[in-house]
């Protein structure tokens, strides 16, 4: 099912013939993305049924949406029959869709927030954790240095050393001035000039959320639960805690990051299962079918009647064993159906890759011949297609279009705002807590060193500066574990 994407592939990175392929290319680029996302849907819903069943899940955080989703893909399923979608209920299902993933993409953002601040908490509890637990033998400062640095550079890869880098920048005592902090920050944003804007936008959205600055509407009606414990740790002398207090303290972040960990969790599985059915809804709206999968369909049709509580045609291969089957034994009886797609699902990903890697190129390269054949339109539907077929699940599908560029300017203005900001929290934060924010900060900019001894003056510097032996072993402790983990898994 490859060989014909290959094809038009190479014909259209050939040379002047090949925009006699631009329309067999969109064909089978939306065929193969309909049959690729059909079959993740299916082992993805399947797998979503089983997690929201199980005993003591978080499934009324999601039930909102899980329901949402149920009845958009039952109308998908009522309307598709085995053609084509009419415009206007390929369009109709569209907006649901995308209003569905744009209350998820908000929710996520509530919870992403809400752990990053617990991140927060939880990097100072360590900083204090061996004031009242057992300190065993650690290497002293010079043994330990020399362990890093063989272990930052023990690569040719420039990505991994500098990948290395921010993993123990995060972990180190934090001794920085704050004058240094704010103009690393300006330096990180100043690389954006020149960008596309939504990733300067992506940017400093992942640094106010890592910062505790990121505040959203949505923060005031989801998950405000978590509210309470977040204020009580913001209250708190971290300096004069005593053991008790941290007991309780470690404990509650312990609880509470396992319960956002869990509602996100359900949350990725959900973004996943409306990308999937966008994509189909986006291919049932132009092509008919060509691929025969009915044991696919068969499987996410009897899904959506479990959640439902309905019957479909599905269950009549029971026969009379379906007017007795628990709900357990008809979600086993769906699964036999997994056997029979081995293979299947890697043909069409291989048809896809091939498909999605050339699209930008078939767009740059044939801009007239599009615009002349009347397929802009299609094209951009390919590009949401690969959007969401993508790694990044949360893609907001209107920046998928040119959203301009950073001027400097820009880059000025949301530079002094992001640095008033952090000014705002350090001044109302107390100075363990701004350590680490700004820990955490630096962790996640671009690597600021330009050779290898600066790296090395740091890490000197930083352990040297650190006078309170807690958080030095506790920083030691962290950084030991991050290698021998990485070591062992290499």
């Amino acid at each position: 099912m490859g060989s014909e994407i290959r094809e038009c592939v190479k014909a259209l990175e050939g040379g002047k013939a090949g925009k006699e392929r631009l329309q067999d290319y969109v064909r089978e680029s939306v065929r193969l993305h309909a049959g690729y996302e059909t079959y993740n849907l299916m082992m993805d819903y399947y797998l979503f049924y089983e997690t929201i069943s199980e005993e003591g899940s978080y499934a009324s955080s999601v039930e909102k949406e899980t329901e949402a989703l149920n009845r958009i893909l039952r109308d998908y399923l009522e309307k598709s029959g085995q053609g084509c979608l009419a415009p206007e209920e390929a369009g109709e299902l569209e907006g649901r869709l995308s209003a569905l993933r744009e209350e998820i993409i908000e929710k996520v953002k509530v919870l992403t927030a809400y752990v990053d601040r617990f991140v927060i908490y939880e990097y100072v509890l360590n900083r204090i954790q061996y004031r009242f637990e057992d300190q065993e033998m650690m290497p002293g400062d010079e043994e330990f240095i020399h362990q890093v640095i063989s272990y930052i550079f023990g690569s040719e890869d420039n990505v991994i050393v500098n990948n290395r880098i921010r993993e123990v920048l995060g972990q180190l005592p934090m001794r920085m001035t704050r004058k240094h902090y704010y103009d690393l920050v300006r330096d990180s944003i100043s690389l954006y000039k020149g960008s596309q804007k939504n990733a300067l936008e992506g940017y400093l959205y992942m640094f106010r959320t890592n910062a505790m600055i990121y505040q959203t509407e949505g923060m005031k009606k989801y998950f405000t639960e978590f509210v309470a414990d977040l204020e009580e740790l913001a209250s708190l002398d971290y300096e004069k805690l005593g053991e008790q207090g941290y007991r309780i303290y470690e404990e509650k972040i312990r609880k509470n990051a396992s319960k956002l960990t869990e509602i996100t969790d359900l949350y990725m599985l959900l973004i996943q299962l409306a990308n999937q059915l966008y994509s189909i809804v986006l291919a049932a709206g132009r092509e008919r079918p060509v691929y025969d999968i009915p044991k696919a369909e068969k499987v996410v049709r009897g899904i959506n009647d479990l959640f439902l509580e309905q019957t479909s045609h599905v269950w009549e291969e029971m026969g009379e064993e379906l007017s007795t089957a628990t709900e357990e034994e008809k979600l086993e009886w769906l699964g036999k159906n997994f056997p029979g797609i081995e293979g299947r699902l890697e043909a069409f990903q291989d048809g896809v890759t091939m498909a999605d890697s050339a699209l930008d190129g078939i767009m740059e390269d044939w801009q007239d011949a599009i615009r002349e054949q009347g397929l802009e339109e299609a094209f951009s539907c390919l590009k949401k297609m690969a959007c969401l077929s993508s790694n990044s699940n949360f893609v907001e599908l209107a920046s998928v279009e040119d959203t301009g560029k950073v001027t400097p300017e820009l880059a000025e203005e949301e530079t002094e705002r992001l640095v008033g900001e952090l000014k705002a929290v350090f001044q109302n934060s107390s100075r363990m807590v701004r350590r680490s924010i700004m820990a955490n900060t630096l962790e996640k900019m671009p690597v600021f060193f330009t050779t290898s001894q600066e790296v090395v003056d740091y890490i000197c510097q930083s352990l040297s500066l650190c006078e309170d032996e807690a958080e030095k072993y506790a920083s030691k402790q962290l950084i030991q574990g991050l290698m021998e983990y990485v070591q062992e898994y290499e």
